[in-house]
């Protein structure tokens, strides 16, 4: 070594991250806390997820000092075994999901152990970590930092504990950060996170209030099985590496046995077409490897089992929507829309969403846009993330919402929230806040927002009919009475009974709230048979059947039922009429 050349040496992983915590998301005082509480939480509802537990998580946020904070997140997970505990939070890139093809929150090792890293970075003080797992009497006490250098644990103690649950964990971390409140905070990102996951429990315990959001659904999501990497997402590096690490194996068992959707006839068809026939791996040349690469990738396959995924699901988007945006008193909730599986470099993928319109949401402002990769809310970096590129792309005014520039968002009183499943995210950056814009999902973005679209235009042209058809009839109601009235006393005979003609006018089924009870009055000329379907907090449902003409009905809900909830009507699919302006009528067709 010369005097010019500088030192080399060896830079652990927690070195690298230590130097750029900026690349997971930690690159400010607000941020770093924020992300803090989600890597925590997200590593909660994965392990609950895991084990068919319905989470219930606390989240505290305690001030200790300027901009000096304390985090304690509790979970009623499986607990994690004491043997695993140190690694689990002490090391960085250690997990037990990078392996497999199936969906999760976390994959890389990274999130929690980046926290904790950053905590002891600006504060000294190391985390504690309380587990509990079903089997063991005890809990156990750990107290423990990382060893930068070498990027492992650091246990200062660990002691038994006593702690009155079945099982679950609990960690302490004290940091520097700031907290904030509104858009990009602790709060918005525990509200979005309990749309995404509707058989989720949060008790959020802020400086400035305490939240409790109870679940929407009342059974876990089913949990996803592990798949073997589809042969069209492997790429040659990793093909040449498969098989070498299996050199005693057959080429065609090797393709059966470590590719999913790969049959004994398929494996064989391969290997024929690659002229590869008897051929051992370990005479196989870098052309051998090429050829069998390109012959791979020009066989078709079946598409990628979707039983690795986990989607929020058509009945829980729309009970946690309503669930979440009742405060705005939204005048329709489209129904959910699930398009795939789909797959991109052999990795299987979904999209669904959900669009809630009118009611007080704002009127002039740009509709607002709520995205998630794996239930996991995205706050960061929306433009540059592939869902408000697909929905900036499509052209809404032909759905009648102002765009005044193409390819931005549209203005309107609407939110639409959209779910990307998969296996894999492709992520802008190792802070996981974007989604990129590979085509394949930009595609199914693009057939999935359309159908949604279509749902709020159908919508808002029915809700402009029956607006159109309350007036007329509010002023009919109004004004044939009088007629009627008039007319009798002029031939000195008693008023005519009008509800014939209020029919032959309108042709309504008529709601009406008279003194908290709620009626169905007929003014058609057929009989009708319908369900009235409140939805709030509960489901309570109605079935009127044989309405006939000119019959009034009470329906038999309670005043605080009324009153606290939204009416539906199936004929024969939902229709929200809102329970706030009643009276409201809808058009027999």
């Amino acid at each position: 070594m010369t005097e010019f050349e500088p030192e080399r040496k060896e830079v652990s992983i927690s070195e690298f991250f230590d130097k750029n915590k900026q690349m997971l998301g930690f690159d400010s005082p607000q941020k770093s806390l924020f992300m803090t509480v989600k890597e925590a939480v997200d590593n909660s509802l994965d392990a609950c997820a895991d084990n068919g537990i319905l989470p219930e998580i606390t989240v505290r946020i305690e001030e200790l000092g300027k901009e000096k904070f304390r985090i304690e997140i509790i979970d009623n997970g499986p607990g994690i075994k004491r043997t695993e505990v140190e690694n689990s939070f002490g090391k960085m890139l250690y997990g037990s999901r990078f392996f497999q093809e199936r969906q999760s929150r976390g994959q890389q090792g990274l999130g929690i152990s980046a926290a904790i890293l950053y905590a002891q970075k600006t504060t000294g003080i190391p985390t504690e970590i309380v587990t509990k797992v079903e089997k063991e009497m005890t809990a156990f006490h750990f107290v423990l930092e990382i060893d930068i250098r070498k990027n492992s644990p650091h246990t200062i103690s660990v002691t038994p504990e006593i702690w009155d649950v079945k099982s679950g964990t609990r960690i302490v971390i004290s940091m520097k950060g700031k907290y904030v409140s509104g858009k990009q905070s602790i709060e918005e990102y525990i509200r979005e996170t309990a749309i995404a996951n509707p058989h989720s429990t949060f008790h959020l315990i802020l400086p400035d209030k305490s939240i409790d959001i109870m679940r929407s659904i009342s059974e876990p999501p089913p949990v996803p099985i592990a798949v073997k990497p589809h042969p069209h997402g492997v790429e040659l590096g990793e093909l040449i590496s498969i098989l070498k690490d299996n050199e005693r194996e057959t080429i065609e068992g090797v393709l059966e046995d470590k590719f999913s959707r790969v049959t004994k006839q398929v494996a064989k068809t391969i290997v024929e077409k690659s002229k590869l026939n008897g051929k051992k791996i370990n005479k196989l040349s870098r052309d051998d490897f090429e050829e069998l690469m390109k012959t791979i990738k020009e066989t078709e396959f079946m598409e990628p089992k979707k039983d690795c995924l986990s989607p929020i699901g058509s009945e829980g988007l729309f009970k946690s929507a309503i669930n979440s945006f009742r405060e705005y008193h939204p005048a329709y909730f489209s129904q959910p829309v699930i398009k795939g599986p789909f797959v991109f470099s052999g990795h299987p993928f979904l999209v669904e969403a959900i669009a809630i319109y009118g009611g007080d949401l704002p009127k002039e402002d740009p509709i607002k846009i709520l995205r998630f990769a794996n239930r996991v809310p995205l706050l960061y970096q929306s433009g540059s993330c592939a869902i408000t590129r697909a929905i900036s792309s499509l052209a809404w005014n032909q759905y009648g919402f102002s765009q005044p520039v193409k390819d931005q968002i549209p203005v309107g009183p609407l939110i639409v929230a959209v779910h990307l499943a998969s296996t894999k995210i492709p992520f802008t950056s190792e802070a996981k806040e974007a989604i990129a814009a590979v085509p394949e999902i930009m595609d199914a973005l693009d057939i999935m927002l359309k159908g949604v679209a279509r749902q709020i235009k159908t919508m808002r042209k029915k809700e402009a009919h029956k607006g159109q058809v309350e007036e007329k009839f509010a002023l009919i109601e109004l004004i044939l009475p009088q007629i009627a009235q008039k007319s009798g006393k002029i031939l000195k005979l008693e008023p005519p009974d009008i509800t014939p003609i209020i029919s032959k006018v309108m042709g309504v089924v008529a709601f009406r709230e008279i003194n908290g009870e709620l009626f169905a009055e007929n003014y058609t000329e057929k009989t009708h048979s319908f369900k009235v379907v409140l939805k709030g907090e509960e489901r309570f449902t109605e079935s009127v059947k044989n309405l006939k003409p000119f019959q009034k009905v009470k329906l038999n809900f309670s005043k605080e039922i009324i009153s606290s909830t939204e009416i539906y009507v199936d004929l024969p699919e939902p229709i929200l009429l809102g329970a706030y302006s009643l009276p409201k009528v809808f058009n027999d067709e």
